[in-house]
């Protein structure tokens, strides 16, 4: 891969968006990595949890507009889904996902730490979407995403201003956790995904699946079933009578 590199820790893999020189701007090859890497991790049954970041001082100023600026709106209307396509593996992706933003998330960038399960960020980062200030708007389902996390005002301000805000303002909006010193930020990741990866993994799984299903008519049904198929798992035996034993 030439613009993202894998690594792994333990039973934690660490996405890293490697286009340093270029802030991490997502392009054509970007996505395409992008979806393998997940995709291939989505499989992956030694890896229990995955950590998102950036090389370099910058998380990901969103999409290139070196690439998307000679693209003409029906190229544009035609790939959008392929885009999207890219944005809901990463989302529905087996393993919770912790995004550890040491910088600037900008548009697309945004759009990565709002599919991610967890956010921590350093001091230095900062959230934005400035596509109103070159003609466009958040597409990619950004603005519901953003709505759902930070509220219909607050999204808002962030979308129709194109204005980015920093690390405690996010944190007091909830689009982050936690704010940690730069120093702390990606050990601090490393421990939070550890310990999503010492849970049973097929309830975490699960149970990062309620979310997405929480909206479904069959919700109801579906979760009374998973219930069950999680209850008659050996590793809910091994847990509870853990558990017990503790007490």
């Amino acid at each position: 891969m030439e613009t993202i590199t894998v690594e792994t820790k333990r039973e934690v893999a660490w996405v890293w968006l490697d286009r340093p020189r270029q802030l991490n701007a997502i392009n054509e090859a970007s996505l395409a990595e992008l979806r393998q890497a997940f995709e291939m991790l989505d499989r992956d049954g030694d890896v229990r949890a995955i950590v998102l970041a950036g090389r370099g001082p910058v998380f990901c100023a969103g999409f290139d507009v070196a690439w998307m600026s000679p693209l003409d709106a029906e190229t544009v209307t035609r790939e959008v889904s392929g885009v999207e396509a890219v944005y809901d593996a990463i989302e529905s992706c087996a393993q919770p996902l912790v995004a550890a933003v040491q910088g600037p998330a900008m548009g697309g960038g945004l759009l990565l730490t709002l599919v991610a399960d967890f956010c921590l960020a350093s001091e230095g980062a900062s959230f934005g979407a400035p596509e109103i200030k070159i003609g466009i708007f958040p597409n990619l389902r950004l603005v519901p995403r953003l709505e759902r996390v930070v509220g219909f005002r607050a999204a808002k301000h962030i979308v129709l201003t194109g204005d980015p805000v920093d690390a405690a303002t996010a944190l007091e909006m909830g689009l982050v956790e936690r704010v940690i010193p730069a120093d702390a930020l990606y050990s601090e990741a490393q421990a939070l995904a550890e310990t999503l990866a010492s849970l049973p993994p097929h309830a975490v799984q699960l149970a990062k699946r309620a979310f997405s299903k929480s909206r479904a008519r069959d919700f109801a049904a579906w979760e009374q079933e998973q219930f069950a198929l999680c209850w008659a798992r050996p590793e809910r035996a091994a847990a509870m009578l853990a558990f017990l034993r503790k007490g």
